[in-house]
């Protein structure tokens, strides 16, 4: 006679589990650790499952390699006995078989890294279950040389004092990890490295005018400085300087730092030279921004390094020089400087050429306005395009257009007025102040004796003057009260 159990038994069953396991074991085990152990544990009960390493991997969505760290990791903890490497196999081990096993080792290699652990602090420190399993675990996932491990635990003592933090050396493990340390000889070359790292944080704190020993964020802040953005000491030691216009801590520091980071390639190290050109250049725009009347925001700062980039420093340092004088902004600076560019100005030479033209054309303008008492409103892009076009295209000089500009006093428009008359001047060949003043005089002469001739009384909208211009700007009521008034009519 046979006796088994259904095949679907195993549902509908419970697997005992003691509750010594879960209060000594469980709240120090990983949790995928405790699924594998259980998951086992269900398959000692119930042999019908043919519960193997490949099914329970499948069915816990674990890796192999993992189940197999599981079961390392429960040997250790004697809950679980090895009886073969191939396949993989264990037996489990009653609790209370454990404890009467007493001193018996269940890993001995374990036991025997646990020990030396212990020496490490001279028995000044013992710690407990849970640290050697998170130091065993640096040998056995970060593949890291047991002897590497004892010799991480020494530096870290000699450097922090032997109540350093288990958490703040596995960072240092998982660094030397990253840096695939597999020998003693690279692991002493890594943690003499590390040495250097404490080393420079407590110089570094001494300049800031901090006493007391750093603390594992502050040395997490200058090893980030020297090895993700590649500062060397002597350039750290000199920032520090920096901070003497602000608050002199490691945060005001790192911002410092952040800011010449920024400024150089991702690939250049940061030396005491480049440093200091750095600094010497966001000087420079911190005086160019506040040359500009702003302040340096990182809206500005970003403006500015994008002209910088888009413009040579002799065209960016004329318009910084043009906006400046006029106090004008950062904004205005950019569209300054991309009206010059559609202009197909891209050399100082050719900026230097126009500014210079553009600074004599407003002198001119300028002084028209004076001689028009200021009853011309702003000159604008229009007057520019006038007095272009007088010198250019009709060919006059400046003295020719501020006499001529005598006779437009009087005109409500005197700037168009002015280019009526330069209009005409041209049209007749004038082209000197004397030639146009005997224009002038000729033409009251005429309007003169056309008055006295015949007796006939002349519209003064009929004769060349500064009427003519205004009448065509005149509103139709306004023109014909005028015109009444003139003829007698009123």
């Amino acid at each position: 006679m046979t006796f088994a159990f259904d095949g679907h038994y195993a549902m509908f069953d419970a697997t005992p589990v003691d509750n010594q396991f879960i209060m000594d074991c469980v709240p120090m085990a990983k949790g995928d650790y405790v699924r594998v152990y259980l998951y086992g544990l269900m398959g000692c009960y119930h042999p019908e499952i043919d519960l193997d390493i490949s099914r329970m991997s499948h069915d816990l969505d674990l890796p192999e390699e993992e189940i197999k760290k599981a079961y390392r990791y429960w040997e250790r903890r004697g809950l679980v006995r090895r009886v073969s490497d191939t396949p993989p196999a264990w037996q489990y081990v009653h609790g209370r078989e454990k404890s009467l096993a007493g001193s018996q080792p269940a890993d001995p290699e374990y036991e025997a890294f646990a020990e030396a652990l212990y020496g490490v602090f001279d028995n000044d420190r013992r710690l407990h279950g849970k640290e050697i399993q998170t130091c065993y675990e640096w040998v056995e996932d970060l593949k890291l040389p047991m002897e590497a491990v004892i010799m991480l635990l020494k530096h870290m003592a000699r450097i922090k004092g032997k109540n350093f933090t288990i958490q703040s050396a596995g960072k240092v493990a998982l660094e030397m990890a990253e840096e695939q340390v597999s020998t003693l000889e690279e692991a002493e070359a890594f943690l003499s490295r590390d040495q250097q790292i404490w080393e420079g944080v407590r110089r570094v704190l001494r300049k800031l005018g901090k006493k007391g020993m750093p603390s594992e964020a502050q040395t997490e802040l200058y090893r980030k400085w020297i090895r993700e953005w590649r500062f060397t000491p002597e350039a750290v030691e000199a920032a520090c300087a920096e901070t003497a216009k602000g608050e002199p801590n490691m945060g005001y520091l790192d911002g410092i730092l952040k800011n010449v980071r920024q400024e150089a390639s991702s690939a250049e190290t940061i030396d005491l030279k480049l440093f200091s050109e750095i600094q010497e250049q966001g000087g420079k725009l911190k005086e160019t921004i506040s040359r500009l009347g702003g302040g340096m925001t990182e809206e500005n700062r970003h403006i500015l390094m994008k002209l910088e980039n888009e413009y040579s420093p002799e065209v960016l340092r004329i318009g910084v020089r043009e906006c400046a004088a006029g106090h004008r902004n950062i904004e205005e600076l950019e569209k300054l400087l991309e009206a010059w560019r559609k202009r197909g100005l891209y050399t100082e030479t050719e900026v230097e050429a126009y500014v210079a033209e553009f600074h004599r054309q407003n002198e001119l303008l300028r002084q028209l306005r004076e001689k028009w008492n200021g009853n011309e409103p702003r000159i604008g892009e229009t007057s520019r395009k006038m007095a272009a076009r007088w010198e250019t295209e009709l060919g006059f000089s400046e003295e020719m257009i501020l006499k001529t500009a005598e006779y437009a006093n009087e005109a409500k428009a005197p700037m168009a007025y002015l280019d009526k008359l330069l209009t005409s001047f041209h049209e007749k060949g004038i082209r000197t102040p004397e030639e146009a003043e005997q224009e002038r005089r000729k033409a009251r002469a005429e309007h003169t004796e056309t008055q006295t001739g015949n007796g006939t009384r002349t519209v003064n909208a009929q004769q060349y003057s500064q009427r003519e211009y205004e009448e065509e700007h005149e509103s139709p009521e306004a023109m014909l009260s005028r015109l009444k008034e003139e003829m007698g009519d009123a």
